[in-house]
Protein backbone atom coordinates (compact mmCIF):
# COMPACT_ATOMS: atom_id res chain seq x y z
CA UNK A 1 0.00 0.00 0.00
CA UNK A 2 1.46 3.24 -1.07
CA UNK A 3 1.56 5.76 1.91
CA UNK A 4 -0.28 9.46 1.12
CA UNK A 5 2.41 11.97 0.61
CA UNK A 6 0.74 14.64 2.91
CA UNK A 7 -0.25 12.18 5.57
CA UNK A 8 0.57 13.97 8.78
CA UNK A 9 -1.47 16.90 7.12
CA UNK A 10 -4.05 14.64 6.25
CA UNK A 11 -4.72 13.06 9.25
CA UNK A 12 -4.23 16.33 11.41
CA UNK A 13 -7.16 17.61 9.02
CA UNK A 14 -9.55 14.49 9.65
CA UNK A 15 -8.77 14.66 13.45
CA UNK A 16 -9.50 18.03 13.68
CA UNK A 17 -13.05 18.07 11.57
CA UNK A 18 -14.26 14.85 12.67
CA UNK A 19 -13.44 15.86 16.93
CA UNK A 20 -15.94 19.11 16.26
CA UNK A 21 -18.53 16.84 14.84
CA UNK A 22 -18.25 14.76 17.94
CA UNK A 23 -18.38 17.98 19.84
CA UNK A 24 -20.99 19.21 18.43
CA UNK A 25 -22.57 16.25 18.67
CA UNK A 26 -24.02 16.20 22.07
CA UNK A 27 -23.31 20.06 22.59
CA UNK A 28 -27.35 21.03 23.50
CA UNK A 29 -26.98 18.42 26.32
CA UNK A 30 -24.84 20.31 28.84
CA UNK A 31 -27.16 23.80 27.73
CA UNK A 32 -30.38 21.92 27.80
CA UNK A 33 -31.88 24.37 31.02
CA UNK A 34 -30.99 27.28 28.49
CA UNK A 35 -32.92 25.80 25.81
CA UNK A 36 -35.75 25.55 27.64
CA UNK A 37 -35.98 28.83 28.70
CA UNK A 38 -35.00 30.55 25.28
CA UNK A 39 -37.30 28.36 23.53
CA UNK A 40 -39.75 27.89 26.25
CA UNK A 41 -39.90 24.23 26.34
CA UNK A 42 -40.30 23.84 30.10
CA UNK A 43 -41.83 20.95 31.32
CA UNK A 44 -41.52 19.07 27.56
CA UNK A 45 -38.61 16.61 28.36
CA UNK A 46 -39.05 14.61 25.25
CA UNK A 47 -38.91 17.81 22.93
CA UNK A 48 -36.52 18.98 24.59
CA UNK A 49 -34.15 16.00 23.72
CA UNK A 50 -35.21 15.98 20.74
CA UNK A 51 -32.14 18.83 20.14
CA UNK A 52 -29.70 15.87 20.58
CA UNK A 53 -31.53 13.40 18.74
CA UNK A 54 -32.65 14.91 15.76
CA UNK A 55 -29.41 14.46 14.50
CA UNK A 56 -29.80 10.95 14.02
CA UNK A 57 -32.12 10.68 10.96
CA UNK A 58 -30.28 12.59 8.41
CA UNK A 59 -26.88 11.06 9.96
CA UNK A 60 -29.01 7.15 9.47
CA UNK A 61 -29.28 8.71 5.56
CA UNK A 62 -26.28 10.23 4.96
CA UNK A 63 -23.77 7.54 6.47
CA UNK A 64 -25.44 4.84 4.23
CA UNK A 65 -25.51 6.87 1.16
CA UNK A 66 -21.74 7.28 2.15
CA UNK A 67 -20.87 3.74 2.19
CA UNK A 68 -22.36 3.58 -1.38
CA UNK A 69 -20.82 7.37 -2.54
CA UNK A 70 -17.21 6.13 -1.58
CA UNK A 71 -16.85 3.89 -4.19
CA UNK A 72 -18.02 6.05 -6.35
CA UNK A 73 -16.98 9.67 -5.76
CA UNK A 74 -13.65 8.45 -4.09
CA UNK A 75 -12.69 9.21 -0.35
CA UNK A 76 -11.42 12.78 -1.05
CA UNK A 77 -14.61 13.71 -2.15
CA UNK A 78 -16.46 12.57 0.61
CA UNK A 79 -14.81 14.10 2.95
CA UNK A 80 -15.16 17.33 1.57
CA UNK A 81 -19.17 16.49 1.54
CA UNK A 82 -18.17 15.63 5.03
CA UNK A 83 -16.77 19.12 5.32
CA UNK A 84 -19.53 21.19 3.99
CA UNK A 85 -22.15 20.03 5.68
CA UNK A 86 -20.66 19.85 9.44
CA UNK A 87 -19.65 23.30 8.56
CA UNK A 88 -22.65 24.97 7.04
CA UNK A 89 -24.79 23.23 9.66
CA UNK A 90 -22.95 24.73 12.42
CA UNK A 91 -22.63 28.03 11.32
CA UNK A 92 -26.35 28.29 11.09
CA UNK A 93 -26.28 27.84 15.29
CA UNK A 94 -25.63 31.80 15.02
CA UNK A 95 -28.77 31.85 13.44
CA UNK A 96 -31.67 29.92 15.15
CA UNK A 97 -34.64 32.43 16.22
CA UNK A 98 -36.83 29.73 16.18
CA UNK A 99 -36.44 26.03 17.85
CA UNK A 100 -37.67 24.71 14.24
CA UNK A 101 -34.82 26.65 12.64
CA UNK A 102 -32.56 25.42 15.52
CA UNK A 103 -33.35 21.84 14.70
CA UNK A 104 -32.92 22.39 11.05
CA UNK A 105 -29.82 23.60 11.66
CA UNK A 106 -28.59 20.84 13.51
CA UNK A 107 -30.37 18.44 10.84
CA UNK A 108 -27.98 19.87 8.13
CA UNK A 109 -24.92 19.22 10.67
CA UNK A 110 -26.23 15.98 10.98
CA UNK A 111 -25.55 15.16 7.09
CA UNK A 112 -21.57 15.46 7.88
CA UNK A 113 -21.76 13.88 10.48
CA UNK A 114 -23.14 11.01 8.88
CA UNK A 115 -20.81 11.58 5.56
CA UNK A 116 -17.86 11.24 8.65
CA UNK A 117 -18.41 7.55 9.52
CA UNK A 118 -17.70 5.34 6.12
CA UNK A 119 -15.20 7.98 5.32
CA UNK A 120 -13.15 7.59 8.11
CA UNK A 121 -13.58 3.97 7.72
CA UNK A 122 -12.30 3.72 4.72
CA UNK A 123 -9.57 6.55 5.49
CA UNK A 124 -8.16 4.35 8.48
CA UNK A 125 -8.34 1.20 5.98
CA UNK A 126 -6.59 3.30 3.15
CA UNK A 127 -3.80 5.64 5.04
CA UNK A 128 -2.49 2.52 7.53
CA UNK A 129 -1.37 -0.57 8.79
CA UNK A 130 0.18 -2.37 11.83
CA UNK A 131 0.28 -0.18 14.62
CA UNK A 132 -0.44 2.76 13.05
CA UNK A 133 -4.19 1.83 12.05
CA UNK A 134 -4.60 0.64 15.78
CA UNK A 135 -4.02 3.43 16.70
CA UNK A 136 -5.98 5.57 14.78
CA UNK A 137 -8.98 2.73 15.81
CA UNK A 138 -8.43 3.41 18.89
CA UNK A 139 -8.67 7.34 18.55
CA UNK A 140 -11.81 6.83 16.20
CA UNK A 141 -13.26 4.99 19.42
CA UNK A 142 -12.03 7.58 21.52
CA UNK A 143 -13.75 10.63 19.63
CA UNK A 144 -17.09 10.42 21.12
CA UNK A 145 -15.78 10.73 24.75
CA UNK A 146 -13.30 13.55 23.19
CA UNK A 147 -16.21 15.10 21.71
CA UNK A 148 -18.39 14.78 25.11
CA UNK A 149 -15.70 15.74 27.51
CA UNK A 150 -15.18 19.16 25.48
CA UNK A 151 -19.05 19.83 25.44
CA UNK A 152 -20.26 19.09 28.81
CA UNK A 153 -16.39 21.21 30.15
CA UNK A 154 -16.88 23.96 27.72
CA UNK A 155 -20.36 24.69 26.29
CA UNK A 156 -22.07 26.57 29.26
CA UNK A 157 -18.99 28.31 30.24
CA UNK A 158 -18.24 29.33 26.94
CA UNK A 159 -22.34 30.45 26.46
CA UNK A 160 -21.38 32.56 30.43
CA UNK A 161 -18.41 33.93 28.45
CA UNK A 162 -19.56 35.17 25.14
CA UNK A 163 -22.56 36.24 26.17
CA UNK A 164 -24.73 34.13 23.77
CA UNK A 165 -25.49 29.93 23.83
CA UNK A 166 -25.92 30.36 19.96
CA UNK A 167 -22.14 32.06 19.66
CA UNK A 168 -20.96 29.39 21.50
CA UNK A 169 -22.45 26.72 19.55
CA UNK A 170 -21.44 28.53 16.11
CA UNK A 171 -17.80 29.51 16.82
CA UNK A 172 -16.99 26.06 16.17
CA UNK A 173 -18.08 26.89 12.40
CA UNK A 174 -15.54 28.79 12.34
CA UNK A 175 -12.66 26.42 12.58
CA UNK A 176 -14.32 23.80 10.66
CA UNK A 177 -14.55 26.88 7.96
CA UNK A 178 -10.84 26.98 8.09
CA UNK A 179 -10.37 23.47 8.23
CA UNK A 180 -12.07 23.38 5.05
CA UNK A 181 -9.70 26.02 3.48
CA UNK A 182 -6.70 24.59 4.41
CA UNK A 183 -7.99 20.76 2.85
CA UNK A 184 -9.25 22.76 -0.67
CA UNK A 185 -5.60 24.78 -0.73
CA UNK A 186 -3.48 21.85 0.04
CA UNK A 187 -4.88 18.16 -0.21
CA UNK A 188 -5.02 17.40 -4.46
CA UNK A 189 -6.21 14.42 -5.70
CA UNK A 190 -3.03 13.13 -6.72
CA UNK A 191 -1.63 13.55 -3.00
CA UNK A 192 -4.03 10.40 -2.36
CA UNK A 193 -2.79 7.21 -4.28
CA UNK A 194 -5.46 6.14 -6.57
CA UNK A 195 -6.50 3.14 -4.95
CA UNK A 196 -7.23 4.95 -2.07
CA UNK A 197 -9.00 7.43 -3.72
CA UNK A 198 -11.11 5.19 -6.27
CA UNK A 199 -12.40 1.74 -6.04
CA UNK A 200 -14.73 -0.63 -8.59
CA UNK A 201 -18.43 0.25 -6.89
CA UNK A 202 -19.66 -2.79 -4.97
CA UNK A 203 -23.65 -4.04 -6.05
CA UNK A 204 -25.87 -5.07 -2.90
CA UNK A 205 -22.88 -4.48 -0.42
CA UNK A 206 -24.93 -3.88 2.72
CA UNK A 207 -26.92 -6.96 1.68
CA UNK A 208 -23.79 -9.01 1.14
CA UNK A 209 -22.37 -7.36 4.81
CA UNK A 210 -25.58 -8.47 6.32
CA UNK A 211 -25.34 -12.22 5.70
CA UNK A 212 -22.43 -12.45 8.10
CA UNK A 213 -22.78 -13.17 11.54
CA UNK A 214 -20.17 -11.16 13.08
CA UNK A 215 -21.52 -8.45 11.21
CA UNK A 216 -25.04 -8.93 12.48
CA UNK A 217 -23.46 -9.26 16.42
CA UNK A 218 -21.17 -6.70 16.28
CA UNK A 219 -24.54 -4.59 14.87
CA UNK A 220 -26.29 -5.44 17.69
CA UNK A 221 -24.23 -4.91 20.49
CA UNK A 222 -23.17 -1.44 18.83
CA UNK A 223 -27.32 -0.63 18.89
CA UNK A 224 -27.77 -1.59 22.56
CA UNK A 225 -24.74 0.25 23.22
CA UNK A 226 -26.10 3.27 21.89
CA UNK A 227 -29.60 2.94 23.27
CA UNK A 228 -28.09 3.19 26.72
CA UNK A 229 -25.26 5.68 25.90
CA UNK A 230 -27.45 8.47 24.10
CA UNK A 231 -30.09 8.67 26.94
CA UNK A 232 -27.28 9.10 29.14
CA UNK A 233 -25.10 11.69 27.90
CA UNK A 234 -28.66 13.44 27.58
CA UNK A 235 -29.61 13.47 31.37
CA UNK A 236 -26.39 12.88 33.24
CA UNK A 237 -25.62 16.63 33.71
CA UNK A 238 -29.17 17.20 35.15
CA UNK A 239 -29.61 14.37 36.94
CA UNK A 240 -26.44 15.07 38.69
CA UNK A 241 -27.17 18.71 39.40
CA UNK A 242 -30.83 17.47 40.49
CA UNK A 243 -29.93 14.61 42.47
CA UNK A 244 -27.10 15.65 43.97
CA UNK A 245 -27.98 19.61 44.58
CA UNK A 246 -25.21 20.83 42.73
CA UNK A 247 -24.99 23.75 40.62
CA UNK A 248 -25.37 23.43 36.97
CA UNK A 249 -22.15 24.71 35.91
CA UNK A 250 -20.34 22.27 38.57
CA UNK A 251 -22.36 18.80 37.70
CA UNK A 252 -21.22 19.30 33.81
CA UNK A 253 -17.94 19.74 34.45
CA UNK A 254 -18.17 16.63 36.82
CA UNK A 255 -20.05 14.65 34.31
CA UNK A 256 -17.36 15.47 32.21
CA UNK A 257 -14.79 14.00 34.80
CA UNK A 258 -16.80 11.10 35.52
CA UNK A 259 -17.72 9.73 32.21
CA UNK A 260 -16.30 10.92 28.79
CA UNK A 261 -13.09 11.88 30.51
CA UNK A 262 -13.11 8.43 32.14
CA UNK A 263 -13.91 6.72 28.91
CA UNK A 264 -11.59 8.03 26.64
CA UNK A 265 -8.95 6.78 29.65
CA UNK A 266 -11.02 3.52 28.82
CA UNK A 267 -10.57 3.88 25.19
CA UNK A 268 -6.78 3.97 25.60
CA UNK A 269 -6.87 1.05 28.19
CA UNK A 270 -9.07 -1.03 25.20
CA UNK A 271 -6.32 -0.22 22.67
CA UNK A 272 -3.34 -0.81 24.45
CA UNK A 273 -4.63 -4.66 25.88
CA UNK A 274 -5.86 -5.46 22.47
CA UNK A 275 -2.90 -4.34 20.70
CA UNK A 276 -0.81 -5.99 23.28
CA UNK A 277 -2.16 -9.44 23.95
CA UNK A 278 -4.19 -9.46 20.31
CA UNK A 279 -7.28 -10.30 21.76
CA UNK A 280 -10.57 -8.79 21.13
CA UNK A 281 -13.67 -10.17 22.23
CA UNK A 282 -13.35 -10.77 25.95
CA UNK A 283 -12.37 -7.27 25.96
CA UNK A 284 -16.08 -6.53 24.26
CA UNK A 285 -17.62 -8.62 26.90
CA UNK A 286 -16.14 -6.95 30.08
CA UNK A 287 -16.90 -3.60 28.42
CA UNK A 288 -20.57 -4.15 28.50
CA UNK A 289 -21.35 -5.76 32.20
CA UNK A 290 -19.46 -2.72 33.05
CA UNK A 291 -21.61 -0.44 31.81
CA UNK A 292 -24.31 -2.14 33.49
CA UNK A 293 -22.47 -2.23 37.23
CA UNK A 294 -21.93 1.54 36.71
CA UNK A 295 -25.43 2.75 35.65
CA UNK A 296 -26.38 0.65 38.73
CA UNK A 297 -24.00 2.25 41.24
CA UNK A 298 -25.06 5.78 39.77
CA UNK A 299 -28.44 5.48 40.03
CA UNK A 300 -27.86 3.73 43.60
CA UNK A 301 -26.43 6.60 45.39
CA UNK A 302 -26.85 9.79 43.29
CA UNK A 303 -29.71 10.66 46.16
CA UNK A 304 -27.06 10.57 49.22
CA UNK A 305 -23.60 10.52 47.58
CA UNK A 306 -22.15 12.42 44.29
CA UNK A 307 -18.59 10.68 44.71
CA UNK A 308 -20.35 7.37 44.82
CA UNK A 309 -22.90 8.23 41.95
CA UNK A 310 -19.57 9.75 39.54
CA UNK A 311 -17.74 6.58 40.66
CA UNK A 312 -20.55 4.66 39.11
CA UNK A 313 -20.29 7.01 36.29
CA UNK A 314 -16.93 6.01 35.95
CA UNK A 315 -17.18 2.60 35.98
CA UNK A 316 -19.76 3.44 33.11
CA UNK A 317 -17.40 5.54 31.43
CA UNK A 318 -14.48 2.99 31.30
CA UNK A 319 -16.67 -0.03 29.87
CA UNK A 320 -18.03 2.04 27.33
CA UNK A 321 -15.04 2.77 26.10
CA UNK A 322 -12.55 -0.14 26.19
CA UNK A 323 -14.45 -1.80 23.89
CA UNK A 324 -15.25 0.73 21.32
CA UNK A 325 -11.42 0.39 19.22
CA UNK A 326 -12.33 -3.50 20.00
CA UNK A 327 -15.67 -3.05 17.55
CA UNK A 328 -13.79 -1.32 15.19
CA UNK A 329 -10.83 -3.47 14.88
CA UNK A 330 -12.87 -6.72 14.44
CA UNK A 331 -14.37 -5.42 11.40
CA UNK A 332 -11.53 -4.71 9.63
CA UNK A 333 -10.00 -8.23 10.20
CA UNK A 334 -12.86 -9.94 9.05
CA UNK A 335 -12.45 -11.92 6.14
CA UNK A 336 -12.20 -10.11 2.63
CA UNK A 337 -13.01 -7.01 4.01
CA UNK A 338 -11.55 -4.03 1.73
CA UNK A 339 -11.71 -0.46 2.16
CA UNK A 340 -14.84 0.27 0.77
CA UNK A 341 -16.58 -2.81 2.67
CA UNK A 342 -15.13 -1.25 5.66
CA UNK A 343 -16.33 1.82 5.32
CA UNK A 344 -19.67 0.48 4.67
CA UNK A 345 -20.04 -1.70 7.48
CA UNK A 346 -19.04 1.40 10.31
CA UNK A 347 -22.12 3.22 8.33
CA UNK A 348 -24.08 0.14 9.13
CA UNK A 349 -23.39 -0.28 12.21
CA UNK A 350 -23.52 3.48 12.74
CA UNK A 351 -26.75 3.80 11.08
CA UNK A 352 -28.62 1.15 13.51
CA UNK A 353 -26.87 2.42 16.20
CA UNK A 354 -28.26 6.02 15.60
CA UNK A 355 -31.69 4.74 15.02
CA UNK A 356 -31.15 3.79 18.04
CA UNK A 357 -29.78 6.60 19.55
CA UNK A 358 -32.32 8.58 18.01
CA UNK A 359 -35.71 6.91 19.89
CA UNK A 360 -33.84 6.53 23.05
CA UNK A 361 -34.33 9.44 24.76
CA UNK A 362 -37.31 10.49 23.19
CA UNK A 363 -38.66 6.90 25.09
CA UNK A 364 -36.47 8.20 28.27
CA UNK A 365 -38.56 11.55 28.06
CA UNK A 366 -41.48 9.99 28.35
CA UNK A 367 -40.30 7.56 31.17
CA UNK A 368 -38.99 10.14 33.23
CA UNK A 369 -41.93 12.60 32.71
CA UNK A 370 -44.17 9.29 33.55
CA UNK A 371 -41.92 8.83 36.77
CA UNK A 372 -41.83 11.92 37.57
CA UNK A 373 -45.87 12.19 38.10
CA UNK A 374 -45.82 9.30 40.51
CA UNK A 375 -42.34 9.93 41.89
CA UNK A 376 -43.28 9.85 45.96
CA UNK A 377 -42.36 13.09 46.81
CA UNK A 378 -43.98 16.50 46.95
CA UNK A 379 -41.00 18.75 45.58
CA UNK A 380 -40.71 19.32 41.76
CA UNK A 381 -36.89 19.05 41.75
CA UNK A 382 -36.86 15.80 43.50
CA UNK A 383 -39.72 14.42 41.61
CA UNK A 384 -37.51 15.02 38.37
CA UNK A 385 -34.35 13.62 39.54
CA UNK A 386 -36.58 10.33 40.70
CA UNK A 387 -38.22 10.38 37.22
CA UNK A 388 -35.17 10.74 35.65
CA UNK A 389 -32.84 8.24 37.97
CA UNK A 390 -35.37 5.52 37.72
CA UNK A 391 -35.77 5.96 33.86
CA UNK A 392 -31.93 5.44 33.38
CA UNK A 393 -31.74 2.07 35.35
CA UNK A 394 -34.16 0.79 33.00
CA UNK A 395 -31.88 1.75 30.29
CA UNK A 396 -28.71 0.20 31.70
CA UNK A 397 -30.29 -3.34 31.24
CA UNK A 398 -29.88 -3.15 27.63
CA UNK A 399 -25.95 -3.58 28.41
CA UNK A 400 -26.80 -6.87 29.64
CA UNK A 401 -28.19 -8.06 26.00
CA UNK A 402 -24.74 -6.92 24.53
CA UNK A 403 -23.17 -9.22 27.28
CA UNK A 404 -24.78 -12.02 26.44
CA UNK A 405 -24.54 -11.32 22.62
CA UNK A 406 -20.63 -10.88 22.94
CA UNK A 407 -20.04 -14.66 24.03
CA UNK A 408 -21.49 -15.70 20.64
CA UNK A 409 -18.63 -13.48 18.24
CA UNK A 410 -16.18 -14.94 16.85
CA UNK A 411 -12.53 -13.52 17.64
CA UNK A 412 -10.69 -12.17 15.03
CA UNK A 413 -7.05 -11.14 15.07
CA UNK A 414 -5.01 -9.92 12.22
CA UNK A 415 -5.24 -12.15 8.71
CA UNK A 416 -8.51 -14.02 10.77
CA UNK A 417 -11.53 -15.23 8.67
CA UNK A 418 -15.06 -14.65 9.53
CA UNK A 419 -17.53 -17.85 9.83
Amino acid sequence: MQRPKKLPLMTFLVIMTIGIGYVQQMAPSPILSVLSEYYHLAGQDALLNLSVSITFPMSIVACLAGGILESRLGIRRLYLGTQIFLTAGVLLNFWSPTYLMFLAARSIYSIGFGLAIPFIGSAIMNWYTGRARDTMNTLNGMFPFIGTVISFALMLPLSNLLGSWKVAMGIWGVVLLVLLAVWLVCIRAADIPQSAAVELPERGIYRSLWRRKNIKLLCLVFVMDFFCYSYMVVVLPTLIAEGGGMDPAVANLCAALAFPLIGLAGSILGGAVMSRTGRRKPILIVGQILKFAGVTVLISTVSFSVPLALAGTAIYGIGNGMWMPVLYTMCMELKDMTPSRSGAAFALFNACAFLSGFVSPTIGGWLTTFLTGIAPVADAVAAHAFGLKWSLFLFGFVNLISFVVGFFLDETHPGGADT
